[in-house]
């Protein structure tokens, strides 16, 4: 197995933090709209919110409920 080139590393690392970004924003842009919702879109743009900040799994997501 040979190993990667520097370049191809500094690209992934730099799509990582891309995306890590891109999610991060996601998250904050669903706590935003929370505080506009109520009731039942309010619990699943939470859901969002926690699944986007790593405190949820996607398993623990279940049309709306959260296990």
């Amino acid at each position: 197995m040979s190993t990667p080139h520097p370049d191809d590393l500094n690209r992934l690392h730099a799509e990582i933090d891309h995306l890590t970004t891109v999610q991060r924003t996601a998250a904050g842009l669903a706590r935003v709209l929370t505080e506009h919702l109520a009731d039942e879109p309010f619990r699943l743009a939470d859901q969002l919110a926690r699944l986007l900040e790593g405190e949820l799994e996607p398993d623990d997501v279940r049309e709306g409920i959260t296990q």
